[in-house]
């Protein structure tokens, strides 16, 4: 059986690993059928390996389009760093000099993932029980994006799209039965280019290199397998092998059912010494999540920004080598004498007040021009249609913003035609993480099925409470994931205080609602204060609707609030098939409302009666209130 080797110093165009006599599989290698464990490790290497040897096309691009964008190439990484260009007087063509490339990357990156999309489970008329369940859903699903660091990694997957054109995160289940993320090089991934012409390959490969003794106690069971496969290295640079680790290659293969509920799907790990695992796969999707900056007319890979501006970064290179070597030959100071003329060099010094004594011509400085006025316009309209070319605004990459652009609607207009530009980006942003919630709960559905149960940690805004993964049998109901941005308000203070200002005129809002949402951190206090009374009576409705557990009301509670928002949910409820019983705590919860309402009024005056004149002495007629004696 062919295996995996280290690279040698004759073969320096593939990133990895490569295999040894590869030949093209025929048509009796579908290793997914093989009857085999040997046999289907065999057949899944040697299609595995005779792809990557016949798209080496793929890692050449990847590296140009890193070291574009920062100068670091995907292969012979070690020991590659600026420093090499010590070793020539001019400039490499393909490393940037003044990087626009990496300028548009970051600002774009910057802009999109402020955004925070928040993927939400949404029910089709659903009666309380889905809505409730749907509602647990978010709850768990926030609490994985937390634990997972979902919104730490989106920015490094849209950079990864930006620069390479194709991001991907893999989720998989680690070694503590949690669900887990990882980021994944395109390079490492592999795809037949016909099965994928329309963008939907039914194979996928993976080369992954991992530490043995990581991998032995992932495969407790084929220790000795991986005990003797062999060594492998991120490439045959002399640096990459200069290592202290021992890594050994796996390569794994996902074959998708041919449709739902067909049984000839399979997934495999293998390494150089036989199979290491291997399972049916029923699923219609592989285990990751893809970002593409730019969607291809054909094929998987997509296209992005480095690729774009490849030309124009060169031709600003050029530009650049051609003003340095001109400063260098021509830029500098130079003294004329005329031949004959009685000059002492020596004299021509730094020295202040310096007297040169001459005879004849006296000495002419010059300092000739250059650089042509034409090479430093051509320079500049380079620049600036590199900004044009993608859309980024200069302005925004210099975190400058338009001369007289000063009121907050201003700000905000310009903010939106900004968006627009990248409005289709945006949305696959958005649909990405749609995708990795759909992946997370699938596979935490699968554990929670196989150990009974799965629990994360969600962290609101007072807290942090552990929550479980609904019943996997409620999940078999549909559902339907939308994403919402955590804020669609502008970004900057004066667009979004002339937003809120404008949604408060209008009464969309109130003054408390409208503070809440001004989101200044000096405000985050008052913020939670005002809004204490409304979180603590919810979360006595939600108890009551969620787990049949009533606590009445007490005087400390905002009563009039309390009426109007247990009425709502009892509205809302009843007409969502919500228990009889739990209805009638509602009820219940309304009359104790009525009654403190009625306790905290003050008593009715009592009527008074009207005094008696007080007699008056026959004496004495003007002394009131003396008796004749």
């Amino acid at each position: 059986m062919p295996k995996i080797t280290p690279r040698t110093k004759e073969d320096r165009s593939t990133i990895y690993a490569k295999t040894k006599d590869v030949k093209k599989p025929s048509r009796a290698y579908n290793w997914w059928r093989a009857k085999s464990k040997e046999e289907r490790a065999q057949q899944l290497i040697e299609t595995a390996g005779y792809l990557k040897e016949n798209q080496q096309y793929r890692y050449r691009q990847a590296n140009i389009w890193s070291r574009l964008y920062s100068n670091t190439p995907l292969f012979s990484f070690a020991g590659s760093s600026t420093g090499r260009m010590n070793i020539t007087q001019t400039l490499p063509m393909d490393r940037p000099t003044m990087n626009v490339v990496g300028s548009n990357i970051d600002t774009l990156v910057s802009r999109i993932s402020q955004n925070r999309p928040r993927p939400v489970f949404l029910t089709d008329n659903g009666d309380y029980k889905e809505r409730n369940l749907a509602k647990k859903l978010n709850m768990f699903l926030m609490g994985e994006f937390y634990q997972l660091k979902a919104y730490e990694r989106g920015p490094l997957l849209l950079r990864d799209a930006a620069a390479l054109g194709t991001g991907c995160l893999k989720v998989y289940e680690n070694m503590e039965k949690k669900v887990a993320v990882d980021r994944v090089l395109y390079t490492e991934l592999m795809v037949d280019p016909n099965d994928a012409m329309a963008g939907m390959p039914r194979t996928m490969y993976q080369f992954k290199l991992i530490d043995r003794e990581v991998a032995e106690e992932m495969f407790s069971n084929y220790r000795s397998k991986i005990d003797s496969a062999e060594q492998s290295y991120p490439d045959d640079s002399g640096d990459s092998q200069k290592t202290t680790v021992d890594q050994i290659m796996l390569v794994e293969g996902w074959r998708l059912p041919s449709y739902d509920g067909a049984d000839d799907g399979y997934h495999s790990i293998a390494c150089t010494s036989g199979e290491l695992f291997g399972e049916k796969w029923t699923k219609m999707r592989f285990p990751f999540v893809f970002l593409r900056y730019e969607e291809p007319i054909l094929g998987f890979w997509g296209r992005g920004i480095s690729e774009q501006l490849m030309g124009t970064q060169v031709e600003i290179n050029k530009l650049l080598m051609t003003i340095s070597k001109s400063i260098n030959l021509v830029g500098i100071p130079r003294v004329f004498i005329e031949d004959g003329s009685k000059i002492v060099k020596s004299n021509i010094n730094n020295e202040i007040g310096n007297i040169i004594t001459f005879r004849g011509t006296p000495p002419i400085f010059n300092v000739a021009e250059c650089v042509p006025q034409e090479l430093y316009a051509q320079l500049q309209r380079l620049i600036e249609y590199s900004y044009q070319q993608t859309g980024v605004s200069a302005l925004a990459a210099a975190a400058q913003k338009p001369a007289g652009l000063n009121s907050g609607e201003a700000i905000r207009n310009y903010d939106d035609l900004q968006s627009d530009r990248f409005a289709a980006l945006v949305r696959r942003y958005d649909n990405m993480f749609i995708d990795l919630a759909y992946q997370v709960i699938d596979l935490a559905k699968d554990i929670a099925e196989r150990d009974g149960e799965y629990q994360t940690v969600y962290p609101n805004k007072n807290s942090a409470k552990e929550v479980d993964l609904p019943d996997a049998s409620l999940l078999e109901d549909p559902f339907v994931i939308q994403c919402f941005d955590s804020s669609s308000l502008p970004r900057d203070p004066a667009g979004r205080l002339q937003k809120i200002t404008e949604m408060m005129q209008a009464g969309i809002i109130d003054p408390a609602e409208g503070r809440r949402l001004l989101d200044y951190p000096d405000l985050e206090q008052t913020e939670v204060l005002a809004n204490a009374g409304e979180e603590r009576i919810l979360q006595i409705l939600d108890k009551i609707i969620e787990d049949g557990e009533y606590n009445p009301p007490d005087p400390f509670m905002d009563i009039q609030l309390a009426r109007k928002l247990v009425t709502q949910y009892y509205n809302l409820y009843a007409g969502a098939k919500l228990e009889e019983e739990r209805q009638q705590q509602l009820r219940t919860f309304a009359s104790q409302l009525d009654t403190l309402t009625q306790a905290m009024q003050p008593p009715m005056p009592q009527p008074q009666a009207v005094p008696m004149a007080p007699p008056q002495s026959d004496l004495l007629p003007n002394v009131q209130g003396q008796m004749a004696s």
